[in-house]
């Protein structure tokens, strides 16, 4: 990271150094989401003004803390891979919808001019960016993507995938013969359900079929991430820090994880798990 910045002769700067740390700014933006405040102005303030001071005595004042807020942009997101789940084998995809404002506002809206674009979910159509999610069958998170609103979700499951081994499930979103074939060869499956128009060619076996079942697995986690963690709302005033927030919430969750298990609902219903799946779960 050092070597792609430019030196302090070429970058000539002026004002007062900055009196935190990058991992002092980190901290701060993950127990933002940890205690879960719904303002971050409120967080400031009322929490770490009052309690926690005496852990950062040089702590700046609000408006110039969020001017350093993107210093943290890039070590949050090198922490929240860090911090990826255990490889066991079984994974899920998903994403979900980013909305910058509503669909009325497009043509008014200006902090993501010409970044954000029309997307259209199970939900209907929204106007933002896209959270692309990978986790395991614990529930871990292991990979994360963000795009525009408009990307489909067949084009982020080869680079969310092919790194991973075993089996992926996720909805109909992602069918694609080239996807599926590239994955394959990479040594993952990857099992959706079909559409009506398609042919049932493929023979899933009942360890598989059950698995698929459990693909609400990540849309739970999705929901934990809008429900208790300040993700995203549509009053950000700048990019770079609206992704600040988002990449310290996905972290937060990385230190933190829901505690699920796709393995053990389907060994309640005593149905005989692959020797590889015995050795991890």
């Amino acid at each position: 990271m050092k070597h792609s910045l430019l030196g302090d002769s070429l970058a000539g700067q002026r004002g007062p150094e900055c009196s935190l740390s990058t991992s002092e700014i980190m901290t701060i933006l993950i127990m933002f989401q940890r205690i879960q405040f719904k303002n971050f102005k409120t967080f400031y303030y009322g929490f770490m003004g009052e309690y926690w001071r005496r852990y950062f005595p040089q702590m700046p004042s609000y408006a110039r803390f969020i001017a350093l807020m993107k210093r943290a942009l890039f070590p949050l997101t090198l922490f929240a891979q860090i911090r990826s789940g255990k490889r066991t084998g079984i994974y899920y995809i998903d994403s979900s919808c980013l909305p910058v404002c509503h669909l009325a506002r497009k043509r008014r809206h200006k902090v993501f001019n010409k970044v954000a674009e029309f997307g259209r979910t199970s939900m209907g159509w929204f106007f933002g960016l896209k959270l692309h999610l990978v986790i395991n069958d614990r529930g871990e998170l292991m990979a994360f993507r963000i795009t525009r609103g408009n990307c489909h979700d067949s084009k982020m499951a080869l680079p969310l995938l092919k790194l991973f081994r075993g089996l992926a499930f996720g909805d109909k979103g992602y069918i694609s013969k080239k996807v599926f074939e590239e994955l394959m060869n990479g040594g993952l499956k990857l099992i959706t359900r079909k559409r009506k128009n398609m042919k049932n060619n493929e023979i899933l076996s009942t360890f598989e079929k059950q698995l698929l079942n459990q693909r609400n697995l990540i849309e739970t986690v999705i929901d934990h991430l809008k429900h208790h963690y300040q993700v995203w709302h549509s009053r950000h005033r700048s990019i770079i820090n609206a992704l600040t927030h988002l990449i310290a919430a996905l972290a937060a969750y990385a230190i933190e994880p829901l505690k699920l298990s796709a393995i053990k609902l389907i060994a309640q219903q005593k149905i005989v798990l692959p020797p590889f799946l015995k050795t991890h779960n």
